[in-house]
């Protein structure tokens, strides 16, 4: 099984790196792993519904929830 708390912490590195992600503060993995929440610089958060995905398919959720 995919290690989700590692995807998600090394997303929010490789966001950061770009424009994309001058706007992201965090991400945030639910203590259940099955919800990411996006905190924005401006206040703003949005979850984005991980359970059972797989990396790639975190991945793709959380550049969709952008």
């Amino acid at each position: 099984m995919e290690n989700k708390k590692e995807i998600v912490l090394k997303l929010k590195i490789l966001l950061k790196a770009t424009r994309i992600g001058d706007n992201i503060k965090d991400l945030v993995l639910s203590e259940d792993s099955e919800e990411v929440t996006i905190l924005f610089c401006a206040g703003g958060k949005r979850k984005v519904n991980i359970s059972g995905d797989s990396g790639y398919a975190i991945i793709k959720d959380v550049m969709a929830a952008l």
